[in-house]
C-alpha cells in the first residue's frame, strides 16, 4: 500500500461496450475513490481462441474486443477526461511476452497489438503529461495456472526457475504509476523470468491444418 494511495475497479464488458460505457465507468470508479482518477490500468484480458488449425471468428472476435479494442477506447475516454481538466497522469497496459513471440493464435495477436498501443499512446500522450507503459506478466502463481493453496512455486519451463507471485506483479505496476518513473515512457517491463524474451522454446509453436 502506497501512504495516501487507493485503487478501485469496476465491472465492465470491454468487449462490447460502446464509448458511454467506457465514460460511465470512469465516472462510477470516481464516485467509488471519491476524487479524480490519475492513473488507468488495462488488465482485461482472456486467453481463448486456439491457434490457427481451430481459431473461430466468434472466438477470434472475441479476444480481440476484450484484449485490444477495450483497452483501446477506454485509453481514449480516460485520456480525453484528463486532458479537458488538463491534469497529468498514467496508463500502464497490462501486456504479455507474447508479443514477442509468433502470433498463431488471437491471443498473440492482441498482445501483439497491445505492444504497439503501448507506443502509440505513449507517444501521442507524453506531451499532455499522460505517461504510458506496460508491464508484461509471465507464467504467475494464480489460480488460473497453479491449484490454491500450492505453495510450490517451482516452474523448470522458466528460465528463472520458478512463478513470479501477484505480489511481484503489483509492486511493480505501482511504480510504474508513480512519481517515480515519470521519465519511463513507452516502455513495457518483462516479469516473465525469462520467457518469451531469452526464451521460446517453453512453447510448441508445431500446427497441423489437416489430417
Amino acid at each position: 500500500k502506497v501512504e495516501g494511495s487507493s485503487v478501485t475497479g469496476v465491472v465492465l464488458d470491454n468487449s462490447t461496450g460502446d464509448e458511454g460505457d467506457f465514460s460511465r465507468a470512469l465516472d462510477e470508479a470516481e464516485r467509488a475513490l471519491g476524487r479524480p482518477l490519475d492513473a488507468l490500468v488495462n488488465n482485461a484480458g482472456v486467453t481463448g481462441g486456439g491457434s490457427i488449425p481451430s481459431t473461430s471468428m466468434k472466438g477470434f472476435d472475441l479476444t480481440i474486443d476484450t484484449n485490444l479494442r477495450g483497452s483501446y477506447f477506454l485509453s481514449q475516454a480516460f485520456a480525453r477526461r484528463l486532458a479537458a481538466d488538463k491534469r497529468s497522469g498514467n496508463i500502464l497496459n497490462v501486456c504479455s511476452s507474447s508479443s514477442l513471440r509468433p502470433a498463431i493464435s488471437p491471443y498473440t495477436v492482441s498482445k501483439w497489438g497491445m505492444r504497439g498501443l503501448t507506443a502509440g499512446l505513449a507517444k501521442s500522450l507524453a506531451p499532455l503529461g499522460i505517461v504510458v507503459n506496460g508491464i508484461a506478466p509471465g507464467p504467475t502463481a494464480t489460480p488460473m495456472l497453479i491449484a490454491d493453496g500450492d505453495g510450490n512455486l517451482a516452474n523448470p519451463d522458466v528460465p528463472a526457475g520458478r512463478y513470479a507471485t501477484a505480489e511481484e506483479i503489483a509492486n511493480m505496476a505501482v511504480l510504474l504509476v508513480s512519481d517515480l518513473s515519470r521519465m519511463v515512457v513507452g516502455d513495457i517491463v518483462y516479469m516473465t523470468g525469462g520467457c518469451g524474451n531469452l526464451t521460446f522454446d517453453d512453447m510448441d509453436y508445431t500446427i497441423k491444418l489437416s489430417d
